[in-house]
């Protein structure tokens, strides 16, 4: 019961970063990119190559390139090719692209990336992926699964809370208040000097980090990676904890993860009808995903904890002291 209770902890906190990284995009900025798990794919894939060895000293598996760098060096790997990656998505996509269109083109730009990955075996062993990935903590780790459990816990905790930490500094930050300018009011934001390009791509760049940091942290902790893990259906789950935690608001994002990816997401297997049927936990596990998007959508569409709004500070005269809310764009000049 306590290694299941550890492999929880461990999930939530990978699946917290990458639902962090959502919120950068979405909820800051309203960046609605359908792509995002292409970063955590290719984290993950650069994270195990970078500590496998090379292609021959593993037997049925196929990939270009292989080393052996102690860890963290890995990790750093797969952040960086992330956010190289990130960057050259967002100069694709940013460019010309708004609302829907730019949705589109993001999942465009993952279908062509997962497709080759999965095709072409060569390249991460095609839809077979990678197995066998070396443990990072496993050097300094006890005897037993169980001590590496819970070193492998405190590494995803901290790196979690440094991640909750960066997102919160972001969003409260003066760049933060400018890129919530740019989200309500492009031009307005433009006209007082912002450059909503530069805000976007810097915003894509650093959640496109955090992505692939939540890959590299699931390939190594579960010791493979393969197409089905970043999938088109990994989105959703995502996208709904945003939904339902409220977006814009690093709180709300936790709430929600823990809500879809461990109360929903886990909790379903512990129906006693659930035990040997496996199909029907799945189906009702989806079907409770979509009725909370669509009824949070419906009724509460800010989320459980919703984006705090600013306001002017409080002044000693009645008139200021009663002023209306500050908007982003105001309050973006005073950053």
């Amino acid at each position: 019961m306590i290694t299941y209770a550890l492999n929880l902890v461990i999930y939530f906190f990978i699946d917290l970063i990458l639902v962090l990284s959502v919120n950068l995009q979405l909820g800051l900025l309203g960046i609605a990119n359908l792509g995002f798990m292409l970063f955590m794919g290719l984290g993950g894939y650069l994270g195990a190559l970078l500590s496998m060895g090379p292609n021959s000293s593993v037997a049925l598996q196929h990939y270009f390139f292989g080393a052996t760098l102690p860890f963290p060096l890995p990790m750093i790997g797969g952040i960086l090719l992330g956010m190289l990656v990130g960057l050259g998505v967002g100069y694709l996509v940013l460019t010309n692209m708004r609302g829907h269109y730019l949705a589109i083109m993001t999942l465009a730009v993952f279908m062509i990336g997962y497709t080759f990955l999965q095709g072409v075996v060569p390249i991460v062993n095609g839809e077979n992926g990678l197995y066998n990935i070396p443990q990072p903590l496993s050097a300094i780790a006890g005897a037993g699964h169980f001590s590496y459990q819970w070193e492998f816990a405190v590494l995803a905790g901290l790196l979690a809370i440094l991640s909750f930490w960066f997102c919160q500094r972001v969003i409260h930050s003066p760049f933060g208040r400018a890129a919530k300018a740019v989200r309500e009011n492009e031009s307005g934001a433009e006209a007082l000097g912002k450059n909503p390009f530069r805000i976007r791509l810097i915003v894509m760049v650093a959640a496109a980090g955090l992505t692939a940091l939540a890959g590299v942290l699931m390939a190594q902790y579960v010791t493979a990676w393969s197409p089905p893990a970043w999938s088109l259906t990994e989105i959703f789950p995502a996208m709904a904890a945003l939904i339902v935690g409220g977006r814009g608001n690093n709180w709300g994002a936790a709430l929600g993860t823990f809500v879809i990816y461990i109360l929903v997401g886990q909790g379903i297997g512990f129906i006693p009808i659930m035990a040997n049927n496996p199909n029907a936990e799945y189906a009702i596990q989806w079907t409770i995903f979509g009725a909370l998007v669509v009824a949070f959508l419906w009724f509460r569409p800010a989320g459980l904890i919703p984006e705090r709004k600013a306001r002017w500070p409080e002044r000693t005269s009645h008139r200021q002291a009663t002023s209306p809310p500050m908007s982003h764009v105001e309050e973006a000049t005073h950053g």
